[in-house]
């Protein structure tokens, strides 16, 4: 049976989910609501290569290889608590019911999204032209009845409907809007350019959504959970892994928009093959599967012993006589028209006061009293002075701890769980017609790579977004400031550390720096975000320090 939406609580743990940056833009509120202030902390992973063969040994996904930075966000519980009011903002229902959304959602929202601008100017509606599914159905089987005629459309309607309605779908469906477990998902627009794709949405549920976690005052955190899309030119299905940019409009309503990045729907790489090969490569060096699959960090640092080198990676593998990555790329084109089609089996909201249980006593007795048997300290300040043995050793008992934990609250394990979450059933699904608007497209061919593969392929300027294509160094990090000197934005909603919302910034021009990873991170940013900097930009600027401390910088401008 499927389930409605689910509001069980209790306990205590830290909540560490994806949270976007979404919208602002203010709507009349009652002047007796108060609203609370939540920050995201963001953080750059370099997807080193280590990580992304553990990663593929294991089965795990392969967007690390395929997005070299990506942009995390982690809060932990009694953040959340102290940073937001355990309710959804509630509008005056009068003004909302005035709105009218489908078809002029972008219009509401566009000025407030992560990705902000005036997609109204762009954006073109899903019209119902036709409708499909059971109400084609209905409405043949309503031109039969009046003909006098007991059709086999007939049975197979009555068959249909009883079938939906087991599955929790109560209304039917469009071609743009779809019922299921009482909320209604209805597609409103679509816009599309060279970086990324728009859809804007309305989510409608019968009873009123349930309190839910919000960022930047306004914005509730909710999920298309594992969402998909699969382009006509590309077979593959693409997760769906930012949530939605929306607002509330009323109890009953939430508008918003998903954005997708398009660079990653024209990866059609091999990367299965890529990594039979890779493996082989690793049994003609004596180290076997069962090696592999039982600890890939091992058999990492084993294959690095045995290349005599520090870092296994593409690079190194190919150079060695193992496969060449290069051998099984593959990028497809993105037509000019071309149609999506947008899965999305659940809904899912983040609860303000998330708790999962906490560690039982017994549990945590037994982990406690295994550390004195071995001789370990309790106290955190000890930990630093334990011997690798030593670590390697508590790390194994409190995993152990952690498992016991994961076994008497198996769904603490579950995404969405009871305890974090509230969630609808569906599945929705759509399909839709894309047209490419490349009228404000400005594409700047670079091609500028060294010999230690640093430097810029091109950058691309769109009416919403500036996406830079670097050479794909995982020991650098690129950094792109404005006009005024200031440092873009990094991309949220689909977004990465290399494609940056435009906002209000000034990019008539915009200097791009590429720096070493580990120095940009420990030294460089540390500069620009001190509470000094207003004071120190007096006698050196940050770009003035990039100048100096760079390994490659370059110049663009979008002045006409």
């Amino acid at each position: 049976m499927k389930k409605q939406i689910n509001l069980s609580d209790s306990g205590d743990t830290r909540l560490d989910e994806k949270i976007c940056k979404t919208m602002q833009r203010e709507f009349p509120l009652p002047e007796n609501v108060e609203t609370a202030k939540m920050e995201a902390f963001a953080k750059i992973k370099a997807n080193q290569e280590k990580q992304v063969y553990a990663d593929s040994v294991a089965g795990k996904t392969r967007k690390a290889r395929k997005r070299r930075k990506v942009f995390f966000r982690t809060w932990t519980a009694a953040a959340a608590a102290a940073a937001v009011f355990s309710g959804v903002c509630i509008i005056n229902p009068a003004f909302a019911a005035q709105i009218p959304l489908v078809g002029h959602v972008f219009e509401e929202v566009g000025q407030s999204l992560g990705f902000s601008g005036d997609f109204s100017k762009y954006a073109k509606p899903l019209e119902e032209t036709e409708v499909s599914g059971n109400v084609e159905k209905t409405a043949d089987k309503e031109l039969a009845a009046a003909n006098g005629e007991n059709t086999d459309l007939q049975a197979e309607e009555a068959s249909t409907d009883s079938s939906e309605a087991e599955n929790g779908d109560t209304s039917g469906k469009t071609l743009y809007s779809e019922t299921k477990n009482g909320m209604t998902v209805t597609l409103s627009e679509v816009y599309c350019n060279d970086v990324a794709l728009y859809v804007s949405m309305i989510l409608q549920t019968e009873e009123k959504f349930p309190d839910t976690m919000l960022m930047n005052d306004t914005a509730p955190v909710i999920d298309a959970l594992r969402g998909t899309l699969k382009f006509s030119y590309n077979d593959r299905e693409l997760l769906l892994d930012e949530p939605l940019d929306g607002k509330m409009v009323d109890d009953h309503t939430y508008a918003c928009v998903l954005r997708y990045n398009l660079q990653y729907s024209v990866d059609d790489t091999d990367y299965d093959g890529y990594d039979e090969k890779r493996q082989e490569f690793y049994e003609e060096q004596g180290i076997s599967r069962e090696e592999i699959e039982a600890d890939p960090q091992a058999a990492y640092e084993k294959l690095a012993d045995i290349l005599g080198v520090e870092i296994v990676d593409d690079k190194t593998i190919a150079e060695a006589g193992g496969p060449d990555i290069n051998d099984f790329i593959k990028k497809v084109e993105i037509p000019e028209t071309f149609h999506v089609e947008l899965h999305i089996p659940q809904i899912v909201g983040y609860k303000p006061d998330a708790k999962t249980p906490e560690m039982p006593e017994d549990i945590r007795a037994e982990y406690e009293k295994a550390m004195t048997d071995n001789g370990l300290s309790l106290a955190d300040e000890d930990y630093e002075n334990f011997t690798e043995e030593q670590k390697e050793l508590e790390h194994e008992l409190f995993q152990k701890m952690w498992n016991a934990y994961a076994e008497r609250y198996p769904e603490t394990n579950q995404n969405p769980n009871s305890y974090e979450n509230w969630w609808v059933d569906g599945p929705w699904d759509f399909t839709f017609e894309v047209t490419k608007d490349q009228s404000q497209t400005i594409v700047k061919e670079i091609n500028d790579v060294n010999d230690e593969n640093i430097g810029l392929v091109s950058v691309t300027k769109t009416p919403f977004e500036l996406m830079v294509e670097d050479s794909m160094n995982v020991d650098t990090f690129t950094v792109v400031l404005d006009a005024d000197g200031e440092i873009m934005p990094i991309g949220t909603f689909g977004g990465d550390a290399n494609t940056m919302p435009l906002q209000d910034r000034d990019v008539s021009k915009v200097d791009i720096y590429i720096c070493d990873y580990i120095e940009y991170m420990d030294e460089l940013k540390g500069y620009y975000w001190s509470d000094d900097y207003e004071e120190n930009k007096k006698t050196k600027t940050f770009k003035q320090l990039l100048d100096e401390r760079a390994l490659y910088h370059k110049e663009i401008s979008f002045q006409e």
